[in-house]
């Protein structure tokens, strides 16, 4: 049971002149402005977006917004609401202002912070049950902390975590309460206090919910079986393994009577089904791929038992094709999957071509919600070619393509070794955590095919909140072993420049070059990149980055002397249609002589439209 300090404010509203009033009129008034003015220690977006008065959007095709006397009155007592539950019970709207002029009503509110009620300290008891080393990483992982305003999210969040420590100790039943005492004026001294009850043992599974998939699927995904010890850890993941094969719109696994104890712990899982037939088709455009297009459909419950079947097309400037894919989601454990799939790809970068036909099969491990491994067996023929005009015939024999045409047909067998990791809140835009990426990939051999080499690439990214800004930082190396250059497929080599690597350059810009100027692509790579998020106006945020990397002809061959930098800004935009991105980048450091497709680049800044952060 939880218990929390109640608080509350006052509001006091003063109309202002207008050719109508509002309150009186039978006008139906479209809502053209709404300023908040003194919001300065809580997010002014997150304020607006519990209000119900909101503005007419700009874009035509929106919905029109219109006022309404009685809804503007509730909001100016939803502030108040809002400033109180997160540690400011003196918050007040001062004054509120209604000026209406040709049908459209411009609306002003005026709000009083006040001093916040922080926090005096904190105390935990009634965990003796639990191990002292996890009640500390509680002290030091929960919200609620010293000093910071009494926020009710965080009273909540630190008891929710309170409780799964308990569950996860075996106490299914544990109650929490949050006591709070006022020490001295506008400071609240907060004791987390527990009843743990008695442990208690997995009982009986009640499933609901499910029409075409069995109950049998749903079973064998659970990490736990009746007469185990309880832990809530293993509904947790439950659930995650459960949201994890796709087919349900939404999952719920809890135990079924929480208010009536029992040894043998009853559970309950409830699933709404999803379209088992799902369409989706997509349009972009950046200035890499220009137009893209993009349709699927997939199929989540093919042959039964879970098992998705997906098929998928594309088409860009960049890249176009097909795929097939099937997915078998339980291979002889919950957790291990595997998934086949065929393709036929044409990529056309800036330096080079590549059209590729094959297939591979993937065995992939989720272990937990953070940790993923996969192995990859891949065959693969393809055809590249290179503007054999650019470079000279004798340095096209070294990469091992056709000195006449530039050309390389061959068969790629190659296995790949992949570890994931991935800590981070939010999967687009993580305020906090962290990313880390390894891949081992090797072909030749005792494989098959035209090529051989041995390559090493890893990712580290870390996201930090600062307040209302986030930092972001991206660590990236990679090298390629290999006893000649036409061991090496001319589209493994690396290139750095574009939207997601060097943005003061284009695609593919930055590697070593050939004698007359053109990229040609190296076996190590490494790539630095910094940004610093912060939020501009609603759903509008902005970015200021710095990135620097280089590519360098040898295996394990790295001058950090030799890095190549930009700088710049950009703009991001959480539209209906994903995170729209904009960032406009300076070379710090360009290279002398660049040329693509025979024309000089001396051009120092680069303009980006994408979707999504580049990291």
């Amino acid at each position: 049971m939880l218990w929390f300090l109640g608080v509350c404010g006052s509001s006091a509203a003063a109309q202002g002149s207008g050719a109508i009033d509002p309150l009186q009129g039978p006008q139906r008034l479209e809502v053209a402005d709404l300023e908040l003015r003194g919001v300065r220690a809580l997010d002014e977006s997150e304020l607006r977006a519990v209000l119900q008065t909101q503005e007419s959007s700009w874009l035509p095709w929106r919905d029109r917004k219109y006022f309404d006397a009685g809804v503007f009155e509730d909001d100016l007592k939803r502030i108040v609401t809002f400033y109180a539950e997160r540690g400011y019970p003196h918050a007040r709207v001062v004054e509120s202002i209604i000026d209406t002029r040709d049908g459209k009503v411009s609306l002003r509110i005026d709000i009083e912070e006040g001093q916040p009620l922080r926090v005096a300290n904190v105390t935990f008891s009634g965990f003796d049950v639990v191990a002292p080393s996890r009640v500390r990483a509680l002290e030091q992982a929960a919200p609620l902390r010293p000093g910071e305003p009494l926020s009710l999210e965080d009273v909540r969040a630190t008891a929710r975590m309170a409780v799964n420590i308990l569950g996860d100790a075996g106490y299914a039943y544990a109650q929490v309460e949050a006591r709070q005492v006022m020490v001295e004026p506008d400071a609240v001294h907060v004791e987390i206090h527990a009843a743990p009850g008695s442990r208690g043992t997995f009982g009986p599974v009640q499933i609901a919910g499910n029409a075409t998939v069995s109950d049998r699927v749903i079973r064998r995904e659970l990490a736990y079986l009746p007469g185990q010890p309880f832990r809530a850890s293993a509904l947790r993941e439950s659930q995650r393994r459960l949201v994890a094969l796709g087919l349900f719109e939404s999952v719920l696994v809890e135990v079924a009577a929480p208010d009536r104890p029992k040894p043998d712990v009853p559970t309950r899982v409830s699933v709404k089904e999803a379209d088992l037939n799902q369409f989706g088709y997509e349009f972009g455009y950046g200035t890499e791929e220009q137009l893209s297009v993009e349709a699927s459909w997939r199929h989540l419950n093919a042959f039964g038992g879970g098992r998705t079947a997906t098929l998928r097309g594309r088409w860009s400037s960049i890249d176009r094709g097909g795929e097939g894919l099937f997915r078998y989601p339980y291979l002889f454990t919950a957790g291990l999957s595997l998934q086949v799939s065929g393709y036929a790809w044409h990529v056309d970068e800036p330096v080079f071509t590549l059209w590729s036909r094959g297939g591979s099969s993937s065995l992939n491990y989720q272990f937990g919600s953070t940790n993923q491994f996969t192995t990859t067996y891949l065959h693969q023929f393809e055809s590249s070619r290179v503007d054999a005009a650019a470079l000279s015939s004798g340095l096209l024999t070294t990469l091992g393509l056709d000195a006449a045409d530039g050309t390389r047909d061959g068969l790629l067998t190659a296995v790949l070794f992949d570890a994931r990791r991935d800590t981070t809140n939010h999967a687009v835009n993580p305020r906090a955590g962290h990313r880390l990426f390894v891949r081992i990939e090797t072909a030749g051999g005792w494989l098959p095919g035209s090529f051989s080499y041995r390559q090493l690439f890893a990712t580290a990214r870390h996201y930090r909140a600062l307040g209302p800004l986030i930092a972001a930082g991206q660590v990236q190396f990679g090298s390629i072993v290999a006893e000649t250059e036409a061991d090496v497929p001319f589209s493994r080599r690396y290139f750095l420049g574009g939207a997601d690597t060097l943005r003061g350059w284009g695609r593919l810009e930055v590697s070593p070059l050939s004698p007359e100027g053109s990229p040609i692509g190296g076996r190590t790579v490494m790539t630095l990149n910094g940004e610093l998020r912060f939020p501009v106006a609603g759903r509008l945020s902005g970015v200021t980055f710095v990135d620097a990397g280089n590519v360098w002809s040898a295996a394990w061959d790295v001058h950090p002397a030799d890095l190549r930098s930009d700088a710049g800004a950009g703009l991001r935009l959480d539209s209906p249609f994903g995170l729209l991105r904009l960032d406009l980048a300076y070379q710090l450091t360009p290279i002398a002589g660049l040329r693509i497709d025979d024309e000089l680049l001396d051009r120092r800044w680069r303009v980006h439209v994408s979707v999504g952060q580049g990291f």
